[in-house]
């Protein structure tokens, strides 16, 4: 028996699965489906939470059937970085993917703009004051979902997570954390201050964990064995 590896990347165009021999790192298969990109308005990027889920699940089926000698030692996640969503706890999306590209955030990042608060983003996250990065995005889901119960924020790892666990996890690597502008790059963790600057509840957002993980088993998904360790995440590029 061959034991193998599955690599996930979820980009921004389309999912591709790797079927990997951790032994010699030869690919044994590979599977790809591409993603659709609507622009409703000028400067708006979306994408369909459910679509990206579905592509990434079809590829990773596609690819062990193809491969039935083949036994599953683990699954590595690579993925879109700042692109976010919201969604429920029983996993069904409340809005579109606001995608990297998006820039509905940007009159929101220019109101906020001072002196004084562009060097305290930037003190605190590393990062520029800008709309490419998720927290004006994740500001404007919260406004377009509403103060219902149960609401949850993410980045497409967290998101696919939630997918592949059947809803035991919904975390954050700490690497696509740090994308979204409101993570503390002293702390490694959430930050209330800039939380509270862009209008993002903490309660509402993943717990954020180390690339290595631990994330969990797979359990419910179609394609896929139950109980199979989701060893790393990483954003890709």
């Amino acid at each position: 028996m061959v034991t193998g590896i599955l690599a996930l990347d979820q980009g921004t165009t389309s999912s591709k699965v790797l079927l990997i021999d951790p032994a010699t790192l030869r690919v044994l298969g590979a599977a790809t489906r591409p993603v659709a990109i609507r622009s409703p308005r000028p400067g708006w990027v979306e994408q369909d939470a459910a679509e990206l889920w579905e592509s990434v699940r079809a590829a990773a089926e596609q690819v062990l059937a193809e491969h039935p000698e083949v036994e599953l030692a683990g699954i590595a996640i690579s993925n879109q970085r700042e692109s976010v969503t919201a969604g429920d706890a029983a996993g069904a999306p409340l809005g579109p993917v606001l995608s990297w590209q998006d820039q509905r955030g940007t009159e929101l990042c220019s109101r906020l703009a001072t002196a004084e608060t562009v060097e305290l983003v930037r003190a605190r996250t590393g990062l520029e004051l800008a709309a490419m990065y998720s927290a004006s995005k994740l500001r404007w889901l919260v406004d377009a979902v509403g103060d219902r119960p149960g609401v949850r924020l993410g980045t497409i790892d967290a998101w696919l997570l939630d997918r592949l666990t059947g809803g035991a996890v919904y975390a954050v690597e700490a690497g696509n954390a740090s994308r979204t502008l409101l993570f503390d790059l002293a702390q490694l963790g959430w930050d209330d201050g800039m939380c509270a600057l862009f209008g993002v509840p903490r309660g509402r957002l993943p717990e954020v964990r180390g690339s290595a993980g631990p994330w969990g088993v797979t359990r419910g998904v179609p394609g896929i064995p139950d109980g199979v360790p989701i060893l790393a995440v990483l954003g890709d590029s």
